[in-house]
């Protein structure tokens, strides 16, 4: 099967289908520590400011939000179509549905000054093909700015599951710092930056994520 004819297992839609749960579940401190993280910490205002912005997996659109605020020109994208409409109430960007496995089929190459990703790739069949997609789509020069959880922690999340404490059931395929940099290093960015941002709550439902800044580092075409 080609990128271009894949078809998306209902296991992806899981964030969509959950609808107003989605917001219930969300743990916002969670979510409010990766945005510090992502945006505030990792991104200055010359990456951001005026700069065409993806935000990839935008779910209910709190990183886009934040994008927005800082000035950049965000383009939202999500494979789920309520999760798009939710993040386009909410900022008033462009928002569009699209597949992170297939974002230079949609988007094209060299098309972004900026790409944000928060848990996203793991919900995905393929994580490090989702990281070559948005590689694919930034400019030389352009930055990254990514989290997605520690493998670490993927035994207590699917102990959470099974005794039935997360809502969700779509895909949870977790990373390592080498699983994330070989993809990256394959498709020419250079990793400037990484942390773990860990949960200090005790729930099961929990996790740390590896959250990492990135810059393409390829030439420019006909450079």
């Amino acid at each position: 099967m080609t990128m271009s004819s894949r078809v998306p297992d209902q296991r992806e839609y899981s964030h969509d289908r959950l609808g107003d749960r989605f917001e219930r579940a969300l743990s916002h401190y969670d979510t409010r520590r990766r945005v510090e993280a992502l945006v505030d910490e990792f991104l200055t205002d010359e990456m951001v400011r005026g700069k065409h912005a993806l935000d990839v997996g935008c779910g209910l659109g709190y990183f886009s939000e934040a994008l927005a605020k800082r000035g950049a020109i965000v383009t939202a994208c999500d494979l789920g179509p309520n999760l798009v409409e939710a993040t386009r109430k909410r900022v008033g960007c462009e928002a569009v549905v699209a597949d992170a496995l297939r974002l230079v089929d949609q988007f094209g190459r060299d098309r972004f000054d900026l790409v944000l990703s928060s848990e996203c790739i793991e919900h995905t069949p393929d994580p490090q093909a989702c990281l070559r997609q948005m590689a694919g789509v930034l400019k030389p020069g352009g930055y990254l700015s990514l989290s997605t959880p520690n493998l670490l922690w993927q035994p207590v999340v699917r102990l959470a599951s099974r005794l039935k404490l997360r809502a969700f059931d779509g895909h949870e395929n977790f990373s390592t710092w080498g699983s994330l940099a070989r993809p990256l290093g394959d498709g020419g960015v250079k990793i400037i930056r990484r942390k773990r941002c860990t949960s200090s709550r005790s729930s099961l439902a929990s996790t740390s994520s590896l959250v990492i800044s990135t810059r393409i580092c390829r030439a420019s075409p006909g450079s």
